[in-house]
Parts: C-alpha cells; sequence; structure tokens
C-alpha cells in the first residue's frame, strides 16, 4: 500500500509539473529522469535537452543504483538524438542480455533501449543504430542439441524483434524500405517475428517507454 501511494503522489507531482508551465530547462537531468510518467516520457520535454546533458545520462546507465530510471533514460537519450549515446547504449543492451536473469526495470531498460534508437536515427540518421536495430531483426534459432534453455534464448531473440521493429517504425520514412525488405524476407522464410511487422513507418513523439 505504501509504494502504490508513494507512486500515486509521484504521479501527481509529474502531472503538476507537466501543467506548471515551468520551463524545462529549469529542471535538472536527473530530476527530469528520475520523474514517474503515466504516459511515458513526454517527447516535446525530453528532445529540448541539449547534448550537454548525456555525459550525466550516459554515466546513470551504469550506476545500479539509477536502474528504476534506466527506462526513462535510455528513451531520453533517443529523442534527444545525440549519436554519441549509440555505442553506449547497444554495449548497455548487451550487458543486461549477458547478466542473466533480468527484474523488471532491466527488462524494460532493454526494451526501451532498443525501440529509442528509432528516435536517434530519426534525428541522427545515424547508420550504426540502424544496422543494429536491422541485426536485431533476426533472433538466434535454437542449434539441435544446444540444450534445455536454447528455446529460450531463441524466445528472448524473438522478444527483441519486435521492439527492434518497432524502433525502425520510430525512425520514420528512411527506415520504411528496410522495413518492406525485412518482412518480405521473414515472410518467405516463415519467421515467428514477421506477424508482428504490420507497424509502418511514423513520426516521433509516441511515448514508447509508456508500453514497455
Amino acid at each position: 500500500m505504501r509504494n502504490l501511494n508513494l507512486k500515486i503522489l509521484m504521479a501527481l507531482a509529474s502531472l503538476t509539473w507537466a501543467g506548471s508551465g515551468a520551463s524545462q530547462e529549469a529542471m535538472d537531468i536527473k530530476e527530469f529522469v528520475r520523474q514517474f510518467y503515466i504516459h511515458g516520457v513526454p517527447y516535446a520535454e525530453a528532445s529540448k535537452y541539449d547534448a550537454s546533458v548525456v555525459p550525466t545520462l550516459l554515466k546513470m546507465l551504469q550506476e545500479p543504483k539509477e536502474q528504476d530510471y534506466w527506462p526513462n533514460i535510455v528513451v531520453t537519450l533517443g529523442m534527444i538524438g545525440d549519436e554519441r549515446a549509440v555505442e553506449p547504449m547497444i554495449t548497455f543492451v548487451k550487458r543486461l542480455k549477458e547478466e542473466g536473469t533480468p527484474n523488471r526495470s532491466q527488462r524494460r531498460a532493454k526494451t526501451a533501449a532498443i525501440m529509442s534508437f528509432g528516435y536517434l536515427i530519426n534525428k541522427s540518421g545515424n547508420r550504426r543504430a540502424l544496422d543494429y536495430l536491422t541485426t536485431t531483426l533476426n533472433p538466434p534459432a535454437p542449434a539441435v542439441g544446444a540444450g534445455p534453455f536454447a528455446a529460450t534464448i531463441a524466445e528472448q531473440g524473438e522478444d527483441l524483434s519486435k521492439y527492434a521493429v518497432m524502433g525502425l517504425a520510430l525512425s520514420g520514412s528512411k527506415a520504411a524500405e528496410a522495413l518492406q525488405s525485412i518482412q518480405e524476407s521473414l515472410e518467405s522464410s516463415d519467421h515467428p517475428v514477421a506477424s508482428t511487422m504490420t507497424v509502418s513507418a511514423s513520426r516521433p513523439g509516441s511515448d514508447i517507454s509508456a508500453i514497455v
């Protein structure tokens, strides 16, 4: 009950701030990403932060004590669109994948990071991020005799692939052809992720952290 009350208070606080007319620039970036956003990190406010806050956000991704805010941090990094965040975010996702069974915050951060590459690509056109999303669409298939956990690993890969599709959609029209090409390739091979690729390229502004 205490946790529920705390979440309600945080939600009210964030709504009060959003409607107060206060300048987003006046809010420290750490304070911004530590807010509780009912509908996800607001694109209009997050995208106004400039590249000067990127080092602070990347440092927070290295601190376990900040893991409750990791989902907000990676989404904010994507919305800012600074290319310096690409390699650190890829490393961040890789680290979470290798650490074994993740907790809820870690799972949300991992999927949010993958989708957030879409925002970053939309702003910067970064090829490395686009290639990463495309690669993530090809989850590993369990090899014959690979052991009892092989199927689980493949299922996790397929799950991440779904979020990669969303990321490509968020990246805008630049990825439309890539999406169509990948979808045709997966459908021809009866790939299980093909059924999720009905999403079309869209403009940024959707608060993806609300659905992860």
